[in-house]
């Protein structure tokens, strides 16, 4: 009996049913597509290819087809607007193309992401639930770029894109669309105007760096979750040491899984010849909260920082001003990261931490001259870290019980309860991490791993620059040691990115 296969057969096998996830075989086959096709069209058509690739990438889960519109509409609205800033003089023109711009990203927002939070709060009487509403892909991304596109113009931060192609790429450049970073236009333009030439050394760096954002998502961030979704998904049945254990490990979860997919973010666009934003710098080594908060999710931060904080006066204001801007900010981010009670709790418990850490400074700052203790900088450092990363774990409960829907306070309250001591405590966490299935030799290579990645990325190193500075043997022992993590440990066909859904 003969069997034969045609290609159309191999490709079916290889592809059916797979969606376009960062993380799938098909992914990776469109993007070593696209890099061949546009390394080999001549750089003035380059950037015309690539607004079609993030286009064709939108577009192939058929339920982002009808909302392609969306994208669309994001991008003629901030482009005309912007159009409108810098070229009419009027002060008043500008400022209604400016509303203009501004009103139709949150109208956007509001509609896909708030509509049903808002309907409940209002009790269905003025607005109406709806029910299975989809949100485009990349949405609190590509409108928060948009929107910093018509602010910057405005601000005369940003001279008026008269290439509407040029300025569509910016706001839809798929390695960017899924989970940002989020992108100033002034960061793009120059490099969108002019492509660079094909680099060994670049694409090499790239490669690595989506290499080790693969080895963060899918070996550390995938097995970490299996533990965190037994205990939060049932935290009633959880003790004390149990809950404590798994927000610390949320935290380390959700950092490997969101830095790790900016890397692939930031490699697979080195490799295209463009530098994105760097959107984490090393966040668990902060030494305050304040701090901490410049290194967690750069972007996102920063664009809070630039555009909603200092429009309400930053710092330069009444200090009861000043900390209630800082409230207002973190209100904004929980807000952005869904319509959830729990993720506007989480950013109100980080403002509110944040604002008390502002109005303590000085005080703090006196007890620490007169402590003895902080005279051994090794353990003033630990200790600042600690506390830093203590609050953050606090706050972190509200997160992830709105990713797992539990009840925050029921967790906060069952912290205390179920202690056996020492020992007894570290049997109980031990017994459940095997029952989640993270058994045989996998704890030591998460372990291992999570400290290697803690290692290189210290002091908010740039991967893809400091692999190229290592001798070949260190080099290539990292290369062929996260390819190995990924074939043996990877935890294939798990859910999506965190951050996919903002």
């Amino acid at each position: 009996m003969t069997i034969t296969l045609t290609w159309q057969d191999v490709l079916a096998f290889l592809f059916e049913g797979q969606t376009m996830a960062i993380t799938s075989l098909l992914f990776i086959v469109f993007f070593a597509a696209v890099a061949l096709v546009h390394y080999a069209l001549p750089r003035v058509a380059r950037p015309y290819f690539l607004l079609a690739a993030s286009y064709g990438f939108f577009c192939y889960e058929p339920a982002n087809r009808p909302l392609v519109g969306v994208l669309i509409g994001a991008t003629v609205v901030t482009f005309l607007c912007g159009l409108i800033i810098g070229r009419v003089k009027s002060k008043p023109v500008q400022v209604l193309a400016l509303l203009a711009a501004i009103a139709g990203g949150i109208g956007v927002l509001i509609y896909y992401k708030y509509w049903n939070l808002l309907a409940d709060s209002l009790g269905g009487s003025l607005l109406a639930r709806r029910e299975n509403l989809l949100a485009p892909l990349g949405l609190s991304y590509f409108t928060f770029a948009a929107l910093s596109y018509t602010i910057d113009v405005y601000k005369r931060r940003c001279r008026v894109e008269t290439n509407p192609f040029h300025y569509a790429l910016f706001v839809s450049f798929f390695p960017t669309l899924i989970n940002g970073p989020i992108e100033r236009y002034p960061q793009l333009r120059p490099q969108i105007q002019k492509s660079r030439r094909f680099s060994y050394k670049r694409c090499a760096g790239g490669a690595f760096r989506m290499l080790w954002g693969y080895t963060k998502k899918m070996v550390l961030a995938d097995n970490l979750g299996h533990f965190v979704s037994v205990v939060y998904s049932d935290p009633a049945a959880a003790s004390g040491p149990q809950l404590v254990a798994a927000t610390v490990l949320f935290a380390v979860q959700l950092y490997m899984d969101f830095s790790g997919c900016c890397d692939i973010a930031l490699g697979a666009a080195r490799i295209l010849g463009y530098d994105l934003i760097e959107n984490f710098q090393s966040p668990f080594t902060s030494r305050s909260f304040g701090e901490f908060w410049r290194r967690w999710h750069i972007s996102m931060t920063s664009w809070f920082r630039d555009y909603v904080y200092f429009s309400l006066g930053g710092s330069r204001c009444a200090p009861w001003r000043h900390y209630l801007n800082i409230v207002i900010v973190f209100l904004c981010s929980g807000l952005w990261h869904g319509a959830d009670w729990r993720y506007i709790a989480w950013g109100l418990a980080c403002g509110l931490f944040s604002a008390l850490a502002v109005l303590t400074a000085k005080p703090r700052q006196a007890l620490g001259r007169v402590n003895p203790l902080y005279r051994v900088s090794w353990f003033k450092a630990i200790w600042q870290v600690l506390c830093t990363n203590v609050l953050f774990c606090i706050t972190l409960v509200f997160f992830a019980s709105a990713l797992y829907n539990a009840d925050p306070f029921a967790i906060y309250a069952s912290v205390l309860q179920g202690w056996q001591g020492l020992a007894g405590s570290w049997t109980q966490i031990t017994q459940l991490i095997y029952d989640s299935g993270i058994d045989g030799r996998l704890p030591v290579v998460l372990w291992f791993g999570c400290f290697v990645v803690f290692a290189v990325e210290y002091g908010g190193r740039n991967v893809a620059v400091w692999i190229r500075q290592q001798v070949w043997p260190l080099r290539w022992t990292l290369y062929y040691a996260a390819a190995a993590a990924i074939l043996f440990f990877a935890a294939f066909g798990q859910s999506a990115f965190i951050y996919q859904q903002y």
